[in-house]
């Protein structure tokens, strides 16, 4: 039987903020042997340390009413509310306050968030010290969301709500929630305040679970971050053990002899010291069933320490590629911190995914390793790795004037800043476009093709110059001679509208600006071409006419299809019916809309079998006619109709509501002359009139009867 490799998350034991809290207690108990000293809440969640320090001589108290005037009084790393401290500056205490700057930093976000009215959302564990004094910043009530489950349970979420996250939360879920959340407020009101110990902890925890057939999670039940790095581990490994140190181990140590493992896992919560990590180790590396051989197992926790290299600035190393997030990529560079290059070094089709799950080692530049009040930051360079071959590669782009793709990476006041594998490049906002650009912001990120027109190595630092429109003038001017070998009449060409004035727009075919006149835009009369068309437009045009002397251009860009009068004698072939609308009238008649665009004329004489004065007698707009087509002429752009010869429009009488009986009674006298007397009765004898003048009167008899 073979024994067990036994391999620690490099990211184990106490961060940065528990380790200053738990030191500067022992500090303060040694140089302050004769006073009280109060810790204010368990300092850390670990049984042995805050047993340790009770020992020691240091008192534990839970509210700050408990602790004596005049003492000294210890803030633990999770910080309290404004309230605690105001009691405790009451009681004249001297605070000594080890709140981890992490937790300090949500509570300012917090407390200026709650003085500009916005809510405040906290994703955390509810009751848990640290989001308790969180919640202590804001006067009025915060929500609490423990789980995904519960931001969707959320009825609405304000839109300037501002969101948070207790430094300990599960990375993997603040980011579930803030992809559901990011949809409903603004991107710059939610902050990502998990520490970057935890969520580096948290990732290589999860790395070492799935390669490992048991997991051992050093830490207390009662901490936070130490549950869940249990709980990210059960996910990937079926023997997960939460144990509080070696004692807890060695009841395990049979099963997995049993079971015959190969390789253990380990990782220790932020509140774990050291000490018990390295008893867990040796009483697993001791106890490996095979005659406790040190050759035997891979690991040695002292050895394990002892042997981390130490890093130091300026050095060139190598290092694996482990993970990579929004803004930067981390790399396993063998210290107990990995380190992280800006994601903007890299090349824009660099694929981050494959490197990570194949570990990819690369060259890195150790450019500072700094201990802040955040921890350890190990800051790297790809790109000053590349630099001296990359500088070289400029330098002949400049001399042989060839182009070279670069990445704009940030924004000046006068112009970009581009990135050629670590050699910045200036570039002026006039040499971005062959126009003017306003809008240096929409640059940024994007990937150009540039000429270098700078090369400065003699001063402190490297001056580099580029010029985009340069190159596009190169560019146009080459397009612009094969367009002038080979244009001709009706060609047609793909464009992009450059500009628009009053009689026109300009188009540029490639290299070569043409015009399409105002009156080519549209078979419509447009007043102005922005009705049509807009700058940067693309268009399909034709070739008019062209004149290579002049350098000039007529487009065409309206098509025959397009035209309403389009084949119009087959569509409305003469002596058709067709139905239309009234839409203008004049002296001499009428217009009719038979489609959009399309205008028939309906002459006066054409109306009514009545001879009118004007057509408003009996027509309205918008009024809705039957008409017969006497006439299509497309040459001339006109369409004749008569509405009197399918169904003609009469006026009616002058008095507009004539009684029944006078209706009746008029009817012979006014019609029979008209439709039925022969052209010899209108010059009859005026006696031959009587008997019609005298016809009403004796109709009137029976009425007075």
């Amino acid at each position: 039987m073979s024994g067990w490799k036994i391999e620690l998350a490099k990211s184990s034991g106490f961060c940065f903020g528990v380790e200053n809290a738990v030191k500067t207690a022992y500090s303060v108990i040694k140089e302050n042997p004769d006073r009280k000293i109060y810790m204010l809440g368990e300092i850390t969640h670990n049984e042995n340390v805050v047993g340790d320090l009770l020992a020691s001589g240091m008192l534990l108290v839970h509210d700050p009413k408990e602790a004596e005037e005049g003492s000294l009084v210890l803030i633990r790393a999770h910080g309290v509310t404004p309230a605690v401290m105001e009691e405790l500056k009451s009681r004249n205490c001297e605070i000594i306050d080890c709140t981890c700057p992490f937790v300090k930093k949500i509570h300012d976000i917090v407390k200026a968030a709650d003085e500009e009215g916005h809510p405040v959302y906290i994703t955390g564990t509810k009751g848990h010290p640290e989001v308790v004094g969180i919640c202590g910043e804001c006067r009025r009530d915060v929500t609490v969301i423990s789980s995904y489950d519960e931001v969707l349970a959320i009825p609405q979420i304000e839109k300037d709500a501002v969101f948070v996250s207790q430094t300990t939360f599960s990375s993997k879920e603040f980011q579930k929630i803030c992809e559901f959340v990011k949809k409903k407020i603004a991107k710059n009101q939610i902050f990502g305040t998990i520490c970057y110990t935890t969520e580096n902890r948290q990732r290589e925890t999860a790395d070492l679970a799935g390669l490992s057939d048991v997991m051992v999670v050093i830490g207390s039940k009662t901490s936070s971050n130490t549950k869940k790095l249990y709980d990210i581990c059960s996910d990937r490994c079926a023997l997960t053990y939460l144990v509080g140190g070696a004692e807890d181990v060695e009841p395990l140590l049979p099963v997995w002899r049993e079971r015959e493992v190969k390789r253990i896992g380990v990782t220790a919560g932020a509140s774990t010291p050291v000490s018990i990590i390295r008893e867990v180790i040796q009483t697993m590396s001791e106890e490996n069933g095979v005659n406790n051989n040190p050759e035997s197992n891979d690991i040695n926790f002292g050895d394990y320490v002892e042997s981390i290299p130490q890093l130091r600035k300026n050095a060139t190393v190598k290092g694996a590629i482990t993970s990579y997030d929004g803004d930067f990529v981390y790399v396993d560079v063998h210290d107990k911190s990995e380190g992280r290059i800006p994601k903007s070094e890299f090349e824009p089709d660099f694929d981050f995914e494959a490197a990570a799950s194949e570990k990819r080692e690369i060259e890195v530049y150790v450019k500072s390793i700094r201990n802040t009040d955040m921890g350890k930051e190990i800051i790297l360079s790809k790109s000053h790795v590349d630099f001296s071959k990359n500088k070289a590669e400029i330098e002949a782009a400049y001399e042989n004037k060839t182009p070279v793709t670069v990445k704009i990476t940030s924004v000046v006041k006068d112009g970009v800043i581009a990135n050629y594998g670590g050699v910045d490049i200036y570039i002026h906002r006039t040499q971005l476009e062959l126009g003017v650009v306003n809008d240096l912001e929409s640059y940024k990120g994007k990937t150009l093709e540039i000429l270098i027109t700078q090369f400065d190595p003699d001063k402190r630092r490297l001056r580099v110059s580029g010029s985009r429109r340069t190159l596009l003038n190169q560019e146009r001017k080459a397009k612009a001679e094969e367009v002038w070998s080979t244009i001709e009449k009706d060609k047609e060409y793909d464009g992009v509208v450059r500009s628009l004035t009053d009689f026109g727009a300009f188009v540029d075919i490639g290299g070569v600006d043409g015009l399409i006149h105002v009156s080519e835009l549209s078979w419509n009369r447009i007043k102005h071409p922005s009705e049509v068309l807009s700058v940067g437009d693309e268009v399909h045009v034709y070739v008019k006419d062209f004149d290579p002397e002049k350098k000039r251009i007529s487009l065409g860009y309206k098509k025959a299809e397009d035209d309403p009068f389009y084949n119009i004698e087959e569509r409305i072939p003469t002596g058709s019916i067709v139905r239309g609308k009234v839409v203008r009238m004049f002296q001499f008649g009428a217009f009719v809309e038979l489609e959009p665009n399309l205008d028939a004329l309906c002459h006066i004489s054409e109306i009514s079998n009545v001879r009118l004065t004007k057509p408003q007698e009996v027509l309205k707009e918008g009024m809705e006619v039957e008409a017969r087509v006497l006439e299509v002429n497309a040459a001339s752009r006109r369409i004749s109709i008569s509405i009197k010869q399918v169904n003609p429009i009469d006026p009616q009488p002058q008095d507009e509501e004539p009684a029944a009986e006078e209706v009746k009674a008029e009817e012979p006298a006014v019609e029979a002359p008209v439709e039925e007397a022969p052209v010899e009765a209108v010059e009859a004898p005026v006696e031959e009139a009587t008997p019609v003048e005298e016809a009403p009167a004796a109709e009137e008899k029976p009425a007075e009867e």
